[in-house]
């Protein structure tokens, strides 16, 4: 048993490390096929990891669905993990399924209120669906306080954008100038910056 046992935990580390998904997909379903796993070793949590691995392989491969199913099996095991929850959000989102993707995010903030991807995605997913409130509801609750983290101008420029939806422009240029001030050559946050003060001076001058 425990050269077998070696065996998959030997599996485990070539999937890890291996450098195509196509490899960690054959590497992980080897050990979830396997009936020689030691059962003290390889937990629910451990098995779940597995799962979670080989789904995450699937969406390198775009095989979105797949990874859906892995992440479901993962989540039979270890349903109050917020990173399983947030990967099936992100493969529910390149599926185009919007509804389940969100569902799928506000688990994973039940579990973590600080999951900072987890708020950002959701609020990108509101504004797609023309849900602008909830969007910038969203962003708000992303814990993103040092302007030198990455999040922090992708945060205020969508909060912006979601504004700038809604009408109220005044607001979105702030959000903008938030991004442009820690970053002025952030491309989108100009461009977006430009139409909301040509949309505020329409608005100013016509009434439109």
């Amino acid at each position: 048993m425990e050269e077998k046992e070696r065996t998959i935990e030997a599996l485990f580390n070539l999937g890890f490390h291996a450098e195509y998904p196509e490899e960690k997909v054959e590497y992980y379903s080897a050990i979830l096929e396997s009936d020689s796993r030691n059962p003290h070793l390889w937990n629910e949590e451990a098995l779940a990891l597995v799962w979670t691995n080989t789904g995450i392989a699937y969406c390198d491969l775009s095989e979105y669905k797949k990874a859906v199913y892995c992440f479901e099996k993962a989540l039979e095991l270890d349903p109050r993990n917020p990173d399983i929850w947030y990967n099936k959000g992100i493969a529910h989102s390149y599926l185009g399924y919007h509804k389940e993707s969100i569902e799928s995010y506000t688990k994973a903030l039940e579990i973590n209120p600080k999951y900072d991807n987890a708020w950002i995605n959701k609020g990108m997913l509101h504004d797609i669906l023309g849900e602008y409130h909830e969007a910038i509801r969203s962003y708000e609750k992303v814990h993103v306080t040092m302007e030198l983290d990455p999040k922090y101008a992708l945060t205020w420029n969508k909060k912006g954008v979601a504004y700038s939806h809604l009408g109220k422009y005044e607001e979105a240029i702030t959000c903008f100038a938030k991004v442009l001030n820690v970053d002025p050559e952030y491309e989108d946050a100009k461009n977006n910056m430009a139409n909301a003060m040509n949309k505020l001076k329409n608005v100013t001058e016509h009434g439109l």
